[in-house]
């Protein structure tokens, strides 16, 4: 961590993370492993180096500490890896309690979305939960992925309601990438959102029997068994369902502008779309969002009657 990078931090906020660990669990833990978890490398590597060793201490004090002494940045550092910690502690007691001082503000998962490189404005509704986690975002009338965020820290104490909402955040303060993915179009490995994994989204949560219609008129074979739901389904609730889905796709590619136009390229120069997808890392899936994009560019991908004509009367 460069000089520039180095956060100062207030009395107050030193007195917040020492009275989250003096219960912590991770409190006998070396702080060493601890950093390397949120990815702050801590110079000492012994056994007696934990936090119950520093949280004894006052800022003011801890200038005194020997290792510290004159050791600024080291401080800073120490902290970092304490307040991020947090993060995986108890993230629904220990970092949603507020401290006395209502002026405090927890800034945790902002730090967090800022490493992962996810914008705080990302649409609410392009996020992927059930049915009755979406009803009561929208009836809180939340409209970026702060707000849920920010609401889902209100939530964490209520058992009740949010489940996978709290199920989102407990992936955000780990950094759990698949536990990511599965709410929002996090790409593994690279950081970041994208149109391929919001696109797969969208085709994951469709009903079983439209992601097998879909692959049906993909040409994927299916099971005698995958074949029988897909016969018994209501074409009407079929066709709904695709239509809101695709209404979804249409929102997405006006937000990912920039992919959305490097996707409709490779569809009208005779590309190979189906490498647009391959971080999806889901052979299926990525069949599901491949059709999808075909669909919404108006794309064939076949001559026999067109994609989806069954559907769509093409």
């Amino acid at each position: 961590m460069s000089k520039e990078n180095i956060e100062h931090y207030s009395e107050q906020e030193w007195e917040y993370i020492r009275k989250r660990f003096f219960n912590s669990i991770l409190n006998e833990t070396e702080i060493a492993k601890l950093g390397q978890n949120v990815g702050v490398s801590w110079p000492f590597k012994c056994s007696d180096e934990t936090a119950n060793k520093y949280i004894e201490y006052t800022l003011e004090e801890l200038n005194s500490v020997p290792g510290l002494v004159g050791k600024k940045g080291r401080i800073h550092k120490l902290m970092d890896i304490l307040r991020e910690t947090l993060a995986f502690d108890d993230p629904f007691g220990d970092m949603v309690d507020t401290v006395e001082e209502e002026s405090y503000e927890d800034n945790t998962f902002e730090r967090i979305l800022a490493k992962l490189q996810v914008p705080t404005n990302y649409p609410a509704k392009f996020l992927q939960f059930t049915d009755d986690t979406k009803e009561l975002l929208k009836s809180e009338e939340l409209t970026t992925l702060l707000e849920v965020v920010h609401f889902g820290q209100k939530l964490a104490r209520n058992v009740v309601v949010g489940g996978d909402l709290k199920t989102f955040l407990n992936g955000l303060a780990h950094k759990d990438e698949v536990g990511i993915r599965k709410h929002m179009p996090y790409r593994r490995g690279e950081r970041g959102l994208h149109l391929a994994e919001a696109i797969a989204l969208v085709a994951e949560g469709f009903d079983e029997s439209l992601q097998l219609e879909l692959l049906h008129q993909s040409g994927v074979g299916l099971t005698e068994e995958e074949e029988a739901v897909r016969k018994k389904a209501s074409k009407l609730n079929t066709e709904a369902q695709l239509k809101v889905g695709l209404e979804q796709v249409k929102d997405l590619c006006e937000w990912f502008t920039a992919e959305a136009i490097d996707l409709e390229q490779i569809f009208n120069t005779g590309g190979m779309p189906e490498r647009f997808f391959l971080n999806v890392n889901e052979p299926r899936i990525e069949r599901l969002a491949l059709a999808l994009s075909r669909l919404h560019f108006g794309i064939d991908e076949q001559k026999k009657g067109g994609l989806f004509g069954k559907l769509f009367g093409r």
